[in-house]
């Protein structure tokens, strides 16, 4: 008995399918079966690593510049770099180990990872091609506090790779500390907000603020850097760059004069309003919006002309800021004010503020 044609097409593609199927699930619990393998190889090669190390660290004798223990270590651990597989686990181990340790250990350390030769493999990355391996590379000579390989990592400040400018970054502050942010000098591209708090929290750790000297960064012919180092500024205080905070209300980029009168704002400084009321219909609405807030901390009753100007402005804030303003440095004009107006917002406003202040 013969099938018609479209049966016997059918069933030629049932049974390759099939056949394709069967294939595929043998292949996968090959994969599988490989990736079980490798993972507990390196389980088992990772567990000898970390006791080996650990032993090297605690067999040091301060009498003897290697003990026999350690010169067997350090055979076995140079024999291991051959490998890139064995390489890559050594490097991890080491990375992981340096952040749980403390005291003469780290630099034991640091002298080990130079001696079994993982420096030459870290300069290797560093020349790389590709900018993931030159990421790890710096990343490796930062994490082991390679001072000396400065000079090739000068190179990558302003990489086209924003992840490799940040591992360059890292390098210098967590290295040299304040001294490091002297590469604020040569960066052209910029800060991004994660750079900038990843570095905020670098020099949050280094143990003098007091030596940190800003003001050059406040003139810098890159913004984000200005913007950056205004931030800094702002956590630490630095009111003696006040001064300078006063000339970059006159910045040519208004992202910087925000930063400048938010931090002249929080260190209430009385003399940028003579600067900022002059000008004020002539600037941007955000940096009216921000002038406004530089009142409410440092408004007197001189400032009652100005205020009383923009108590029926456009803007819903500034008029909203003009009003509790008013409020609160000359109570008597407010109270004379007229309760009730056309504008709808006006009316809002102050009836929500007499509610406050139980008028």
């Amino acid at each position: 008995m013969e099938f018609p044609l479209i049966e016997t097409v059918i069933w030629t593609l049932v049974i390759l399918l099939s056949f394709i199927i069967l294939l595929l699930v043998f292949f996968l619990k090959i994969v599988r079966n490989n990736i079980r393998i490798k993972e507990a190889r390196n389980k088992k090669y990772t567990n000898i690593i970390e006791k080996l190390l650990v032993e090297f660290l605690y067999s040091e004798n301060e009498e003897v510049a290697l003990t026999n223990e350690q010169t067997r270590i350090i055979r076995y651990f140079k024999k291991g770099l051959s490998s890139k597989y064995k390489r890559k686990i050594i490097i991890n181990v080491f990375i992981k180990l340096s952040q749980e340790i403390s005291g003469n250990m780290i630099e034991t350390m640091h002298k080990l990872y130079d001696e079994i030769g993982l420096l030459k493999y870290a300069y290797k990355k560093l020349k790389s091609k590709k900018w993931n391996i030159v990421a790890l590379g710096i990343r490796d000579v930062r994490e082991f506090r390679v001072k000396k390989a400065q000079s090739y990592i000068k190179k990558f400040i302003n990489h086209p790779r924003e992840e490799v400018r940040r591992e360059a970054h890292l390098y210098f502050i967590d290295l040299f500390g304040y001294e490091g942010l002297d590469f604020l000098d040569n960066l052209k591209l910029p800060l991004s907000e994660w750079d900038q708090i990843q570095l905020l929290g670098k020099i949050d750790h280094i143990q003098n603020n007091e030596i940190l000297e800003p003001s050059k960064w406040l003139k810098s012919k890159n913004d984000y850097v200005v913007i950056f180092v205004l931030t800094i500024v702002k956590i630490y205080n630095r009111l003696e760059t006040k001064d300078i905070l006063l000339e970059n209300l006159d910045h040519q980029n208004i992202e910087v004069r925000l930063k400048a009168i938010e931090v002249l704002t929080h260190f209430n400084v009385v003399e940028a309003k003579d600067i900022l009321k002059p000008r004020f219909n002539t600037i941007s609405i955000k940096e009216q919006l921000a002038f406004f807030e530089l009142l409410e901390k440092t408004a007197m009753e001189e400032d009652t002309t100005f205020i009383i100007d923009h108590i029926s402005s456009l803007n819903f804030e500034i008029k909203h800021k003009a009003l509790r303003i008013l409020n609160s440095i000359n109570k008597n004009l407010y109270d004379k004010l007229e309760k009730t107006s056309d504008d709808e917002s006006y009316n809002e406003i102050i009836h929500f503020l007499d509610g406050s202040y139980g008028v």
